[in-house]
């Protein structure tokens, strides 16, 4: 066996052993430069699984969930499904209804979106959405039952034990309301209880529940609690002759208290009634045939004065 014979194989085998080792080293390249890209890209945020229908009684806090894992810079946003409402985004409420709001803690992953004093018009579905790209979407359904199909009434009367505690309710004012079409209608219930006070007071027009996104608009709601009394405020602005019928002031867990509400175009009319006299009632036979011209007197004085107010 001669030397350059010897010579040409160990060069053979120096350069199998170099090209294994510059494979290896590309190899090792493109997986370090893969893992590279892997960490230094922007990682994607991510739905975790969570329940999506949830179903409870009018009068409760509804609680929707929305779990976004690697969220990162971005920002959630809750939207009413039936109309695609902006209800919050971020920690933001950007609903005229204070009864929407998102809990979220800096420690969590969670934006939960609550719902105070829900209604069954709160019904329907509710998209927790992140602006990423693309955008991810996760719905969640809401059913919120009628309290009063349960209890086979407007609402449960409470116990009267002394555990229990005691409420009455009242509407201050009396039980009828005469107004002028355009005027303002302000209602003020007073609820009364001897321990805890109702968890939410609603307003119901006829059969209609009342709040910031009824249909008619220019409603405004005030709740104000001292000691053992609550008080709820509804004012309708610009009222007209479809806003008269019943007014129910509804104290969750309470009585219940309402007034009927006429709106009359008749400016005279309305500030009549409202005064408590009834000019039919003036009229009537039975009064005499001398009360007619105090009849007409009274009525020209009180329309006088309504236009001295008027202009």
């Amino acid at each position: 066996m001669s030397a350059s014979w010897l010579h040409r194989q160990w060069g053979l085998l120096v350069l199998l052993l170099l090209l294994a080792l510059l494979e290896g080293l590309h190899s090792a390249g493109a997986e370090a430069e893969s893992t590279e890209g892997w960490w230094l890209g922007r990682p994607r945020p991510y739905f975790a699984d969570s329940p999506t229908n949830f179903t409870i009684i009018s009068g409760q806090t509804a609680y929707l969930p929305c779990r976004v894992h690697m969220l990162g810079d971005r920002s959630v946003t809750w939207m009413r499904g039936r109309d695609l409402h902006i209800l919050t985004v971020g920690l933001v409420t950007y609903s005229a209804d204070e009864r929407f709001q998102v809990l979220h803690t800096p420690e969590t992953d969670d934006w939960t979106l609550q719902v105070q004093y829900s209604q069954p018009r709160d019904s329907g579905n509710y998209k927790c959405q992140v602006n990423s790209d693309p955008k991810i979407v996760r719905n969640v359904f809401l059913t919120v039952t009628d309290k009063r199909y349960l209890d086979g009434q407007l609402y449960r009367m409470p116990a009267t034990s002394s555990e229990e505690g005691e409420y009455g309710t009242h509407i201050v004012g009396g039980g009828a309301r005469f107004l002028q079409a355009g005027s303002s209608l302000s209602l003020e219930c007073v609820v009364t209880h001897t321990r805890a006070p109702p968890t939410a007071v609603l307003w119901y027009h006829d059969h209609s529940v009342l709040d910031y996104d009824s249909p008619r608009g220019g409603i405004s709601l005030q709740v104000e609690k001292s000691g053992e009394q609550t008080t709820s405020r509804l004012l309708l602005s610009a009222v007209k002759e479809s806003d008269s019928g019943n007014y129910t002031c509804v104290p969750v867990n309470a009585p219940t208290a309402s007034v009927s509400v006429h709106v009359n175009n008749d400016e005279l009319r309305a500030a009549v009634y409202q005064g408590g006299i009834s000019l039919a009632a003036l009229c009537h036979p039975g009064v005499g045939g001398s009360a007619l011209p105090i009849v007409v007197a009274v009525a020209v004085i009180l329309r006088g004065w309504l236009m001295d107010l008027l202009s």
